[in-house]
């Protein structure tokens, strides 16, 4: 029997600010958090660029016996919300026939640069 694959695909995600973008994510069955993470399809929305400064959302997961973790990117705000951490999702593991309960242990906010004012400081004479 074969094992599981990962496969990925263009989500919509909406950050803090309300504002749409397409980010790459992990699709397949109930496992990989699709249940619980709020995916929708890709629109016309410019694209997520990851940086240090420019990071979504996600929640990271871990299996109890063997340590390994899941990290799922979380694509609204509300599905942010409604995970509380312990929440159990099944993850398939690529070569394993049979899916891993992994619980979440983290949950991470998104990190996205700001905007200021900029400062006039008085020139001397």
């Amino acid at each position: 029997m074969p094992g599981f694959g990962k496969q990925f695909a263009l989500q919509t995600y909406v950050d803090d600010s309300a504002q749409s973008w397409n980010i790459k994510g992990q699709i397949g069955t109930a496992s990989f958090a699709s249940a619980v993470d709020g995916h929708a399809a890709s629109g016309a929305h410019p694209m997520f660029v990851r940086s240090k400064r420019h990071q979504p959302r996600h929640v990271i997961y871990q299996d109890a016996t063997t340590f390994r973790t899941y990290t799922a990117v979380i694509y609204t705000a509300a599905a942010f919300a409604a995970i509380a951490l312990g929440d159990v999702i099944a993850v398939e593991i690529p070569g394993e026939v049979a899916t891993v309960n992994y619980a979440a242990i983290q949950k991470v906010a998104e990190k996205n640069p700001g905007t200021r004012a900029a400062r006039n400081d008085p020139q001397h004479a």
